[in-house]
């Protein structure tokens, strides 16, 4: 539900403001340079809340934040619940005037969600620390983690978003707490300080340089399906979802960061056997694509250099994001 409340309308002066609500959406007019923080209790709910952080900068104008339960069953077709979800799904927005929902928020903004220890599946009761906030990203038809953190004490989940994916044309992300289910990343480091990371049922080769990110980052990596044919490229590996997030385990409601652009370039690579290589037609027809604007994108159209080499392709980017290796 989608409604402005004109009476609650502030100008807001000092350094934070909170606002508790039984209403499922408020409408702030917060400055430029003003840390807010917004209480949202969504339609359908009459215990769970929703707090949405929004740092110093992340956005400019007036918006209205809005968010509602939603059923499994009344999902659009096709679309199901993570597996080992947590609650109900919610569909959540940050709005300027309207019709237009804000897409890019920078430095991100913290989502804060209070769950029910009786909304944890049985099965999942001894991984209560694996939970995340996931988006449905309606390109690929699959959930995306997001850079979470849990309290299980508090019963809090705090994860920071950059870029909103509306699940349609009216605006809204589609986004459910869920257990992690993926194996843990695993980790070589060479002589040099070079790390890197591979993941249990993936080709992904990502490597990061010694000294290229700040302590304390991590990566949230998400295993997508693999469909056949996209557009004008054929997907020879499963796509990932590549996230750097930084955790602040002392105040995560507020300071967890999802990081999007680095100042030195990350390596991202997928390995191919004989036969992969085969069914590209050579080793010149593969390439590594970035899904950009529900499109996938040849990274040498964006100017980056790929290097094939006998095994493996490999793209140097300071951005991070949805990846495939692809032949065109």
């Amino acid at each position: 539900m989608k409604k402005y409340f004109p009476g609650l309308i502030l100008k807001i002066t000092v350094i934070a403001v909170v606002v508790s609500l039984l209403y499922p959406s408020i409408s702030l007019a917060a400055g430029p340079t003003v840390p807010t923080e917004v209480n949202i209790r969504p339609t359908g709910s009459a215990e769970a809340e929703i707090s949405i952080w929004i740092p110093r900068d992340a956005v400019a104008e007036s918006f209205l934040a809005t968010a509602d339960y939603i059923a499994e069953e009344d999902l659009p077709a096709g679309i199901s619940y993570p597996p080992d979800s947590v609650g109900q799904a919610f569909t959540f927005g940050l709005w300027v005037g309207d019709s237009t929902t804000l897409r890019r928020f920078t430095p991100s903004i913290v989502i804060n969600i209070k769950y029910q220890d009786n909304d944890i599946p049985v099965s999942a009761l001894s991984h209560e620390e694996r939970l995340h906030l996931y988006m449905y990203n309606p390109s690929t038809q699959s959930w995306l983690k997001l850079c979470s953190s849990v309290d299980i004490h508090g019963n809090v989940l705090s994860a920071a978003l950059s870029f909103p994916t509306p699940l349609d044309g009216k605006g809204n992300s589609l986004m459910a707490l869920a257990i992690d289910n993926t194996p843990p990343l695993e980790q070589a480091v060479d002589a040099k300080g070079t790390t890197t990371i591979s993941l249990q049922g993936s080709n992904l080769g990502f490597q990061l340089l010694f000294d290229t990110v700040e302590v304390g980052t991590h990566f949230v990596i998400t295993i997508l399906p693999n469909p056949a044919s996209s557009g004008v490229v054929k997907l020879f590996s499963k796509p990932i979802d590549i996230k750097g997030c930084w955790i602040d385990h002392d105040n995560p409601t507020q300071n967890n960061r999802q990081l999007v652009s680095y100042p030195k370039p990350l390596r991202i690579g997928f390995n191919y056997d004989p036969d992969t290589l085969s069914r590209a037609g050579g080793k010149a027809r593969l390439t590594i694509v970035n899904l950009l604007n529900e499109q996938w994108i040849d990274e040498e159209a964006l100017g980056s250099r790929i290097d094939r080499a006998d095994d493996i392709i490999t793209v140097d980017t300071t951005n991070l994001g949805t990846f495939g290796m692809a032949a065109r």
